[in-house]
């Protein structure tokens, strides 16, 4: 018996697919004019100059007669399922990415196509994407496959080659650190290539990181050791755990927030145990040490004045505490006018908004990553009452505290 979707059905199912996946989905007629996005005004990557010309381009080389889902990459490193139904038009699951976006990726792109003004927007919707795997857009291109036309799809769906950014490394750099490297070279990890390696984090200098970096690699007269002796994958795993802990202090060091540091480098484990491929894990490792890099290079950028650095310190420290202009002006033995005057200066905003940003931030790890009930996380963070958490959550996310907690749920 046939069993096709007409498209009140068709949308039911996509909403539902929406929900398991917090995924944005799109049909089209065949055409290729939008009929519906689920949800309505979703986020376009700001490198397109509309949502139109993002679907153009995702189906311009892949209308296929026989209608066979398929899976894609862009141009902008992300993926999209296209799924054709004769009579409906087509579906566009996406976009996604099939790992966490890092530093690189979004330097990569600046680089690329000289948008540094667009920095803060184009991080802001790589780290808003879903990562969702190409095996699991595969089961879903076959999912709606069967409900369209009744029956199993059998063919494999050809997943697109995995597409990393390729950052430009100055090759005379290079080969000058491959040459120094080669000639203090001994049997196993030398010392003074690993300590250059964490001062470049140190200093920030994400540049030179990366020409080293790939010459440290590529020098076949080192032996890396095993940390594990019957699984390669678990061995370069915990390699790169011991590089991720000693970026994290080398970042300290260079003026990165511990607490900042900590996180990050926490974050880094639990996604690198996802990998399972060792080109990957490699790839991963050298964008750990460029994001940490980057952000040191940041935080010098930043430059604040002792006072300053101290109370944001402060802040980070005490952010479980009652936090006012005067208590942390006590603290730090100067005047509250004094200090209000400089932190705006510096800071540029309001302490009063440093500590609600910074109270927020915290709300969202522990949504994240904790058990605390909403009640609970207003409490502890001395909010008055949980509608003006709500409110300031709001404010500066964009979202109440109880959707990001699903998305974040979702995510993980």
């Amino acid at each position: 018996m046939e069993n096709r979707l007409n498209m009140k059905n068709l949308e039911y199912v996509c909403n539902i697919m929406k929900d398991i996946l917090n995924v944005s989905i799109t049909i089209l007629d065949n055409e290729g004019t939008i009929i519906t996005e689920i949800p309505a005004n979703e986020l376009c990557n700001p490198l397109y100059p509309s949502k139109q010309s993002f679907y153009r381009q995702v189906l311009s080389s892949n209308r296929k007669k026989n209608h066979d889902p398929i899976i894609r990459s862009t141009t902008y490193y992300e993926n999209v399922s296209i799924i054709q139904f004769a009579n409906l038009g087509t579906i566009i699951l996406g976009p996604v990415l099939s790992s966490r976006p890092t530093r690189v990726l979004i330097d990569e792109l600046i680089s690329t196509h000289g948008r540094k003004e667009m920095e803060d927007t184009l991080s802001d919707y790589y780290y808003s994407l879903p990562v969702i795997s190409n095996a699991k857009l595969g089961q879903v291109c076959k999912l709606f496959y069967f409900l369209y036309n009744n029956k199993i799809y059998d063919n494999e769906i050809a997943f697109p080659k995995i597409q990393s950014p390729n950052h430009v490394i100055d090759e005379k750099i290079a080969n000058k650190y491959m040459l120094e490297i080669h000639q203090d070279s001994s049997f196993h990890h030398d010392p003074i290539a690993e300590k250059k390696i964490y001062q470049f984090i140190i200093d920030g200098q994400k540049e030179n990181l990366l020409a080293y970096w790939k010459a440290f690699k590529e020098n076949t007269s080192f032996d890396f050791g095993k940390l594990s002796k019957k699984n390669e994958v678990r061995n370069q795993k915990n390699l790169s755990i011991a590089t991720i802990t000693l970026a994290t202090r080398a970042a300290i060091t260079g003026g990165l927030h511990p607490e900042i540091a900590y996180t990050l480098g926490d974050r880094f484990i639990q996604d690198l145990e996802e990998l399972q491929d060792l080109k990957d894990i490699h790839l991963f490792t050298e964008n750990i040490l460029y994001e940490f890099a980057d952000k040191v290079a940041k935080t010098k950028r930043e430059n604040y004045s002792r006072p300053i650095f101290q109370c944001r310190n402060y802040i980070y420290k005490h952010i479980y505490e009652p936090l006012t202009l005067q208590s942390i002006a006590e603290h730090l033995s100067i005047s509250p006018k004094y200090l209000s005057n400089l932190f705006k200066q510096e800071v540029g905003m309001p302490i009063s908004e440093y500590i609600q940003q910074t109270k927020i931030e915290e709300a969202k790890k522990l949504m994240t990553f904790a058990e605390h009930s909403l009640s609970d996380i207003h409490a502890l963070l001395n909010f008055t009452d949980q509608s003006y958490f709500t409110k300031v959550f709001k404010k500066y996310t964009g979202i109440t505290p109880k959707e990001f907690r699903k998305k974040s749920v979702d995510f993980l």
